[in-house]
């Protein structure tokens, strides 16, 4: 496939750019400092990474913000190689605000990010399955309905049709 970029750096995971593909992206803050814990810092983080999709042209699918870490599931727009732009954006945005607001400029904030292309449909529901229930596996709600920082009834209310999204033979074996 031509427009596949795969890009591998030292210390890194490597990561697999595809056009018109739903990858899960997970990051977390920095040796897991609490650093979201708060709602204000929950809504900043979703406002930022919303902003960030319009900007670079992700269509958002899913999402869950936690106290030190996120998970979301996003298409890539034509240029899959935005990726890294995408993420970069929210990522330094709240760094910034978030290192002012304490007064630690030069804290490190995010540590890294960690993308996936979603191979098939049974992929698709598991991940998404993992996003939505991931305050459940860390004992905030009993169910995902009661977790405010995620677009779980957003999703289950917009009706999110995963044919005709990405083909399996579509991503390349690297």
């Amino acid at each position: 496939m031509s427009d596949a970029i795969f890009k591998t750096a030292l210390h890194n995971p490597p990561h697999l750019f595809v056009t018109n593909v739903i990858y899960m992206l997970t990051a977390s803050i920095y040796e897991k400092a609490r650093l979201i814990a708060s709602s204000q810092r929950k809504d900043e983080w979703r406002d930022a990474f919303y902003e960030a999709a319009e900007i670079h042209r992700w269509q958002v699918i899913a999402w869950v913000v936690l106290h030190n870490h996120y998970h979301a599931i996003v298409h890539s727009s034509e240029d899959a190689g935005t990726l890294s732009k995408f993420t970069a954006s929210y990522h330094k945005f709240t760094a910034r605000k978030w290192n002012n607001e304490d007064g630690l400029n030069s804290r490190k904030v995010w540590w890294n990010y960690w993308d996936t292309c979603i191979r098939s449909e049974r992929d698709y529901y598991s991940r998404l399955r993992y996003v939505f229930w991931n305050p459940v596996k860390h004992g905030l709600v009993e169910k995902p309905e009661d977790y405010s920082f995620s677009n779980y009834m957003e999703y289950l209310n917009q009706g999110f049709d995963f044919a005709g999204i990405s083909e399996v033979n579509d991503v390349p074996e690297f």
